[in-house]
Protein backbone atom coordinates (compact mmCIF):
# COMPACT_ATOMS: atom_id res chain seq x y z
CA UNK A 1 0.00 0.00 0.00
CA UNK A 2 0.72 3.67 -0.60
CA UNK A 3 3.03 5.23 2.47
CA UNK A 4 0.95 7.82 2.39
CA UNK A 5 -2.38 6.01 2.22
CA UNK A 6 -1.13 3.88 5.22
CA UNK A 7 -0.26 6.92 7.07
CA UNK A 8 -3.51 9.03 6.72
CA UNK A 9 -5.71 5.95 7.44
CA UNK A 10 -3.50 5.09 10.76
CA UNK A 11 -4.37 8.59 11.98
CA UNK A 12 -7.99 8.35 11.09
CA UNK A 13 -8.24 4.67 12.76
CA UNK A 14 -6.44 6.54 16.05
CA UNK A 15 -8.47 9.55 16.06
CA UNK A 16 -11.20 7.64 15.77
CA UNK A 17 -10.22 4.83 18.45
CA UNK A 18 -9.17 7.74 20.81
CA UNK A 19 -12.54 9.93 20.77
CA UNK A 20 -14.27 6.43 21.02
CA UNK A 21 -12.44 5.26 24.16
CA UNK A 22 -11.89 8.88 25.92
CA UNK A 23 -16.17 9.53 25.23
CA UNK A 24 -17.06 6.27 26.87
CA UNK A 25 -14.70 7.38 29.97
CA UNK A 26 -16.43 10.39 30.27
CA UNK A 27 -20.24 8.95 29.77
CA UNK A 28 -19.35 6.38 32.31
CA UNK A 29 -17.65 8.26 34.56
CA UNK A 30 -20.59 11.45 34.51
CA UNK A 31 -23.03 9.12 33.94
CA UNK A 32 -22.78 5.75 35.44
CA UNK A 33 -22.81 5.50 39.55
CA UNK A 34 -19.97 3.93 40.82
CA UNK A 35 -20.73 -0.07 40.25
CA UNK A 36 -23.44 -1.02 38.03
CA UNK A 37 -23.84 -4.75 37.83
CA UNK A 38 -24.92 -5.86 34.38
CA UNK A 39 -24.61 -10.05 34.19
CA UNK A 40 -24.26 -11.21 37.76
CA UNK A 41 -20.55 -12.36 38.35
CA UNK A 42 -19.79 -11.64 34.69
CA UNK A 43 -19.93 -8.22 33.80
CA UNK A 44 -20.14 -4.78 35.55
CA UNK A 45 -19.21 -1.46 35.25
CA UNK A 46 -16.69 -0.28 38.14
CA UNK A 47 -15.01 3.07 38.10
CA UNK A 48 -11.17 2.36 39.00
CA UNK A 49 -8.07 4.92 39.02
CA UNK A 50 -5.17 2.31 37.80
CA UNK A 51 -2.25 4.33 38.71
CA UNK A 52 -0.02 1.73 37.55
CA UNK A 53 0.50 0.15 34.06
CA UNK A 54 -1.59 -3.46 32.79
CA UNK A 55 -3.25 -5.13 36.05
CA UNK A 56 -2.02 -2.30 38.27
CA UNK A 57 1.27 -2.91 38.37
CA UNK A 58 3.95 -0.52 39.14
CA UNK A 59 1.08 1.58 41.05
CA UNK A 60 1.95 5.19 41.91
CA UNK A 61 5.06 5.89 39.53
CA UNK A 62 5.73 8.97 37.36
CA UNK A 63 7.79 6.54 35.58
CA UNK A 64 4.57 4.94 33.82
CA UNK A 65 4.00 8.00 31.80
CA UNK A 66 7.76 7.80 29.92
CA UNK A 67 7.47 3.61 30.19
CA UNK A 68 3.94 4.37 28.08
CA UNK A 69 5.38 6.99 25.65
CA UNK A 70 8.37 4.49 24.99
CA UNK A 71 6.52 1.89 24.00
CA UNK A 72 4.28 4.10 22.15
CA UNK A 73 7.39 5.40 19.89
CA UNK A 74 8.56 2.11 19.68
CA UNK A 75 5.43 0.82 17.94
CA UNK A 76 5.33 4.52 15.88
CA UNK A 77 9.02 3.98 15.05
CA UNK A 78 8.14 0.95 13.66
CA UNK A 79 5.45 2.05 11.43
CA UNK A 80 7.48 5.21 9.87
CA UNK A 81 10.13 2.56 8.79
CA UNK A 82 7.83 -0.35 7.68
CA UNK A 83 5.29 1.69 6.49
CA UNK A 84 5.76 0.12 2.45
CA UNK A 85 5.28 -3.14 3.78
CA UNK A 86 2.48 -2.83 5.98
CA UNK A 87 -0.92 -4.73 4.86
CA UNK A 88 -4.36 -3.35 5.55
CA UNK A 89 -4.84 -6.23 8.28
CA UNK A 90 -1.27 -4.94 10.13
CA UNK A 91 -2.35 -0.92 9.70
CA UNK A 92 -5.42 -1.52 11.50
CA UNK A 93 -3.65 -3.72 14.03
CA UNK A 94 -1.44 -1.23 14.74
CA UNK A 95 -3.80 1.52 14.51
CA UNK A 96 -5.65 0.28 17.81
CA UNK A 97 -2.55 -0.27 19.57
CA UNK A 98 -1.53 3.02 19.33
CA UNK A 99 -4.02 4.72 19.89
CA UNK A 100 -4.97 2.70 22.87
CA UNK A 101 -1.43 3.98 24.15
CA UNK A 102 -2.06 7.49 23.29
CA UNK A 103 -5.76 7.16 25.02
CA UNK A 104 -4.80 5.63 28.38
CA UNK A 105 -1.39 8.38 27.75
CA UNK A 106 -4.01 11.08 27.73
CA UNK A 107 -5.02 9.83 31.15
CA UNK A 108 -2.14 9.62 32.75
CA UNK A 109 -1.25 12.98 31.95
CA UNK A 110 -5.17 14.67 32.21
CA UNK A 111 -6.12 12.62 35.11
CA UNK A 112 -2.63 11.28 36.98
CA UNK A 113 -4.25 7.51 36.16
CA UNK A 114 -5.91 5.38 33.93
CA UNK A 115 -9.96 5.76 33.85
CA UNK A 116 -11.00 1.66 33.86
CA UNK A 117 -15.19 0.46 34.37
CA UNK A 118 -15.25 -2.79 33.02
CA UNK A 119 -14.90 -5.46 34.94
CA UNK A 120 -15.18 -9.18 33.34
CA UNK A 121 -15.42 -11.71 36.40
CA UNK A 122 -12.66 -11.87 38.34
CA UNK A 123 -10.33 -10.64 35.69
CA UNK A 124 -8.68 -7.20 36.71
CA UNK A 125 -10.74 -4.07 35.72
CA UNK A 126 -10.16 -2.62 32.48
CA UNK A 127 -11.33 -0.04 29.45
CA UNK A 128 -11.40 -0.19 25.70
CA UNK A 129 -8.60 1.35 25.09
CA UNK A 130 -6.88 -1.80 27.38
CA UNK A 131 -9.13 -3.80 24.66
CA UNK A 132 -8.00 -2.33 21.60
CA UNK A 133 -4.28 -2.67 22.58
CA UNK A 134 -4.53 -6.35 23.52
CA UNK A 135 -7.08 -7.18 20.11
CA UNK A 136 -4.09 -5.52 18.34
CA UNK A 137 -0.96 -7.09 20.00
CA UNK A 138 -2.81 -10.59 19.37
CA UNK A 139 -3.68 -9.92 15.93
CA UNK A 140 -0.76 -8.46 14.91
CA UNK A 141 1.20 -11.59 16.44
CA UNK A 142 -1.09 -14.20 14.59
CA UNK A 143 -0.36 -12.32 11.30
CA UNK A 144 3.77 -11.94 12.12
CA UNK A 145 3.47 -15.98 13.25
CA UNK A 146 1.24 -16.51 9.97
CA UNK A 147 3.98 -14.69 7.59
CA UNK A 148 6.81 -16.20 9.31
CA UNK A 149 5.53 -19.96 8.54
CA UNK A 150 4.70 -19.05 5.03
CA UNK A 151 8.24 -17.69 4.39
CA UNK A 152 9.80 -20.86 6.17
CA UNK A 153 7.40 -23.13 3.76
Amino acid sequence: MESKKIIRIILILVILIVLIDQISKILVDKFMPEETIILQNVLAITKYENEGIAFGFNKQNISNIALTFLVLAIVIRFVIIQKKNLTSKVTVFLSMIIAGGISNLIDRIFRGAVFDFIKLGDFPIFNLADTFIVIGWILFVIDLIKNIRNISS
